[in-house]
């Protein structure tokens, strides 16, 4: 395997790592800090701003800069952000972390979703997205599992201490790498602008606001929805990692399907979890609740990547495409999480489930018409 495309896996790693430390830490940083869900949220919802900020500000400059020195960039920064908010000692501090999170969790987004394509199938680009975001469900798996496994033992510090480890060890291997290709034609803003209307790139960033809001709510405040249900600390973060696993799996399974049933497979999928959210909005007792949390993991693993994949056929692999759809999504990760914490944090988390069931079904609309109603790129010759 070439250094390019180890890095290109290590980033979607590292960005499933930074994107589900929030709810793994969540029920120890509320209890740590003296806050309730809504301000807790606000956290969630300021990483994912700076999200939005800086993947149009590496979408800029990695061009000049190279995947090498961005990927060395987020694989730091990212280590040294942990080690702060394990530090954190007020609610701005924990802030501050968060926010500066989003910058590392954009420099490894890029290594992973625009480089991973480039290298391993660029004929292929769903293919090579589900493959890589395998490694996205494994580091969103491993993160709650140490963090809830470890915590009680070792204390908090030492447990997020391991986490920096994590994200900071493959700058051993990214520092050493010749093989990253260049971006022919650096990224150009006119360009861009052409793009936003294209109907591909419309479609996809309204599909990608409902996935991102899926995704950023649940595995922020799924740790609160199951103690609801009289599940402890450390058995909820334990079955959060169920949740990314079942993720993770799924992806891996779309690796086997065949390329032409991915113009319907975002919608099927996007439908069960529909389902399963409102069923998660409706159980009584634990037992329906983490059954319909664990099938909503699975229903929404591979729509991510496979959106991202489609998109390309449609436009070509582009960084400005992908800039543009996944910063337009962000805006999910926004305001989505802090709806949910103002409906926690007034005791009626199932109003909140019962949101996620609506972009859901809005999802479902808006794959159809990216994979129906737009052609795709004539094959190259």
């Amino acid at each position: 395997m070439s250094i390019a495309a180890l890095t290109a896996f290590s980033g979607v790693f590292a960005l499933g790592a930074i994107f589900a430390i929030f709810g793994s830490v969540k029920l120890k940083l509320q209890e740590k800090l003296g806050i309730d869900d809504a301000k807790a949220s606000q956290l969630i919802s300021a990483m994912m701003f700076s999200c939005l900020v800086f993947s149009i500000v590496i979408g800029a400059v990695t061009p000049a800069l190279g995947f090498k020195v961005v990927g060395l960039l987020g694989f730091g920064a990212g280590a040294v952000c942990v080690v702060l908010l394990a530090m954190a000692p007020s609610y701005g501090a924990a802030m501050l972390a968060f926010l500066a999170l989003g910058f590392a969790a954009m420099c490894v987004n890029t290594v992973g979703n625009t480089l991973g394509p480039m290298v391993l199938f660029p004929d292929n680009p769903e293919k090579a997205n589900n493959l890589l975001n395998v490694f996205f469900g494994l580091g969103s798996l491993l993160t709650p599992l140490i963090i809830g496994n470890l915590m009680g033992k070792v204390g908090y510090k030492a447990t997020l201490g391991i986490i920096a480890a994590l994200l900071g060890i493959p700058v051993l291997w990214t520092v050493m790498g010749t093989d990253f290709p260049a971006i022919e034609g650096g990224f150009n803003f006119g360009r861009a602008a052409g793009f936003l209307m294209h109907p591909a790139v419309l479609a996809a960033s309204a599909a990608l606001f409902c996935y991102i809001s899926l995704e950023a709510t649940l595995g922020g405040f799924l740790t609160t929805y199951l103690t609801n249900h009289k599940v402890d600390g450390t058995k909820a973060n334990n079955l959060l990692a169920g949740f990314w696993a079942c993720l993770m799996f799924a992806r891996l399974f779309t690796v086997a399907v065949p390329p032409e049933f991915f113009p319907h497979y975002v919608q099927v999928l996007a439908l069960v979890a529909a389902v399963s959210i409102m069923m998660m909005a409706t159980a009584k007792t634990a037992g329906p609740a983490i059954v319909a949390m664990l099938v909503t993991g699975f229903a929404i693993g591979p729509i991510f990547p496979t959106i991202v994949g489609v998109t390309f056929g449609k436009t070509g692999i582009s960084s400005e495409v992908f800039g543009l759809i996944f910063g337009i999504g962000l805006l999910g990760g926004i305001f989505t999480p802090r709806i949910m914490g103002g409906f926690s944090a007034g005791g009626n988390i199932r109003k909140g489930m019962q949101v996620l069931a609506g972009l859901a079904v809005l999802l479902v609309v808006m794959s159809a018409i990216l994979s129906y109603a737009i052609p795709n790129l004539p094959p190259a010759q």
